[in-house]
């Protein structure tokens, strides 16, 4: 048995629907997904979807929550480290944290840019519960080095968003349009690349 088959067979039934609308999803879009086809994939009937999820709503919030339960995700290091005031332990940190995430599982990557480009909802749950969300960690921490006076005087919130910005774009580039095959540069080169960028740009200059 395969290792994949293997681990569909531990899941829970509700995990295995979870699953398979993720893969499903992430390949076809959600125009092109239906319910019968998560059933066969997942291995159960198709009535059995709507007794673990009675709207697709909740489905796709569902998704949304075990994809964030799964791994501590990129506000982790800011927590973590937040009061060694290290920045460059911090902004370092969030970056390979971003590449971990989507090295783990691409299929959520994929299912998110499906979502924005069929302006589906699922893209702006995922905005809503989460990024925004990081994006206030990080910016709330950008607004207290600028009161401590290590960083500029910049929005913080226009700040935390250039960051993560940069490196998102970075991943969707090399992952989703194929850059990967061409040039593929060495995470921790890329990363520390990045945030030498950021924070030469953003820390104040010693007088």
């Amino acid at each position: 048995m395969s290792t994949e088959k293997l681990k569909k067979t531990r899941l829970s039934t509700r995990d295995k629907i979870l699953e398979a609308a993720i893969e499903l999803f992430s390949e076809k879009g959600f125009s092109g997904t239906t319910t019968k086809e998560i059933a066969e994939r997942a291995g159960v009937n198709e009535a059995l979807i709507f007794r673990y999820f009675s709207t697709k709503k909740e489905l796709y919030g569902a998704i949304i929550e075990k994809k964030i339960e799964e791994d501590p995700g990129i506000e982790a290091p800011i927590k973590l480290y937040r009061d060694t005031r290290d920045d460059w332990l911090i902004f370092k940190s969030i970056a390979l944290k971003m590449f971990e995430c989507v090295e783990k599982d691409q299929t959520f990557l994929r299912l998110l840019y499906f979502s924005a480009l069929e302006g589906h909802e699922l893209s702006d749950m995922f905005f809503d519960t989460y990024v925004e969300y990081v994006n206030m960690l990080l910016s709330e921490y950008i607004e207290e080095r600028i009161s401590e006076k290590a960083f500029k005087k910049v929005n913080p919130f226009l700040a935390a968003r250039a960051f993560i910005g940069m490196v998102a774009n970075y991943i969707v580039v090399q992952e989703l349009f194929g850059e990967r095959r061409k040039r593929n540069p060495r995470k921790e080169e890329v990363v520390e690349t990045f945030v030498e960028i950021f924070l030469n740009g953003i820390k104040r200059k010693k007088r």
